[in-house]
């Protein structure tokens, strides 16, 4: 029990809900987690389906997947041109339908959402030079018409698999992502321009679906900020969350920040520019906690709003939910650290924080693994290993400056 000497049955939290008809037992997300050792070996391996279980079983009432790539294009290996593309039948991972499986065996009734995403591609709806180095040249229409079919293609091999439903990921930079933002956008044809055209691929895709799954639950993850000058920001983004639901989408995360932005410095962004953009460090005062809240509060639509994004201690989520702008809480690094968190929190034991400092050492593991050839699971490497911990922490220090490039 709590310092209070109660369960929290009574929380709105633990209170059951729905997206799309899907029924939740709870309104705890586990928000998408990238797992590379998934996309590395192109099969879901047993080391996921324990980690799928063990959340499934500790309590949260919805687990969203990790990405999973529809489309790649790569640069050539020279840097010049194309490189080879790869759709989604080239792309498709093995096993998800094990995975479905394990966290329906739990029979805890929570729902599994698979997150779908464009992969890497050095190609965007324009040419915009990034602080980071990363060439891209603008699509053909060809192309992402291409791209549409294997957003559908993905979307209907998913609902085939059983999953619940599906998470475009349109956030932090990627494919998508780049499509909504006028930063990253600056067509004048029919994918940009207007705030209709920039939403038109989603449009495309939603009604694409439609076509073969019906009614199948079809969220998005989507920017309330890019924290960029010219890109998606507080003022814009209520209009932008309206076209994407008028385009079909069943339910909205919201969430912020692309990798361009860590060229700012911390005193224009409000955060530490340290990777990855959408999760903040330093944030053990409430006041900086659930940083993506502002920009939820805004918005007005008939679907349901999930909140991500520095969200740690359960009282807080509470008053949150009941001031009725938000219906879902989304959670990434403190599942890492507890998987079982939402049932320790229900249960009432322990703090009502979690053990999750929000120090990002966990980035470190997903896209460095050291003592690894290929990446594996990511954990929270504070609990793990305290001297790993500290390298972690200088490589976050210095990425800004080691990878930042000056544009001309």
């Amino acid at each position: 029990m709590d310092a209070r000497g109660t369960r929290r049955d009574d929380y709105h939290l633990f209170s059951p809900t729905e997206v799309c008809g899907l029924a939740l037992p709870n309104r705890l997300v586990r928000s998408a987690t990238w797992d590379p050792s998934v996309l590395i070996a192109r099969r879901v391996t047993d080391e996921v389906l324990d980690l799928y279980r063990e959340l499934a079983a500790g309590g949260v009432g919805m687990i969203i997947s990790g990405g999973f790539p529809v489309f790649e294009q790569r640069m050539a290996p020279d840097g010049e041109g194309e490189g080879q593309v790869h759709t989604y039948a080239d792309l498709r991972v093995d096993g998800l339908a094990r995975l479905v499986d394990v966290v329906r065996r739990t029979g805890t009734g929570c729902g599994f959402v698979a997150q779908i995403e464009g992969g890497h591609v050095a190609a965007g709806p324009s040419d915009i030079p990034s602080p980071y180095g990363v060439k891209t040249r603008p699509l053909a229409t060809a192309e992402i018409e291409l791209i549409v079919d294997c957003f559908v293609e993905a979307i209907v091999d998913m609902k085939a698999a059983g999953s619940d439903g599906v998470q475009l990921h349109a956030a932090h930079g990627g494919l998508l992502s780049r499509f909504l933002s006028p930063y990253t956008n600056r067509r004048d044809n029919a994918y940009g321009g207007s705030l209709r055209n920039r939403v038109r691929i989603v449009r495309q895709i939603v009604s694409g679906a439609r076509e073969a799954v019906g009614d199948f639950p079809i969220l998005i993850k989507m920017n309330g900020t890019d924290y960029v000058p010219g890109g998606i920001d507080i003022e814009d983004f209520p209009a932008l969350a309206r076209e994407v639901e008028r385009a079909g989408i069943d339910s909205i995360e919201v969430s912020g920040g692309m990798w361009d932005c860590l060229a700012r410095p911390e005193e224009a962004l409000g955060f530490r520019p340290v990777p990855s953009p959408e999760s903040h460090t330093r944030i053990h005062s409430p006041e900086r906690q659930s940083y993506f809240l502002p920009y939820a509060e805004r918005l007005d639509l008939g679907i349901p709003v999930i909140l991500v994004g520095g969200n740690r201690d359960v009282d807080r989520l509470e008053h949150i939910l009941q001031q009725g702008h938000v219906d879902l809480i989304a959670l990434c690094r403190p599942l890492i650290s507890e998987p079982d968190l939402p049932t320790r929190w229900l249960e009432g034991r322990g703090s009502s924080s979690t053990d999750c400092i929000s120090c990002n050492s966990c980035i470190h593991d997903m896209f460095v693994h050291p003592g690894r050839e290929t990446p594996g699971l990511v954990r929270c490497v504070f609990k793990a290993d305290r001297d790993q911990h500290k390298v972690a922490q200088a490589w976050l220090a210095t990425w800004v400056e080691e990878n930042a490039i000056t544009l001309s």
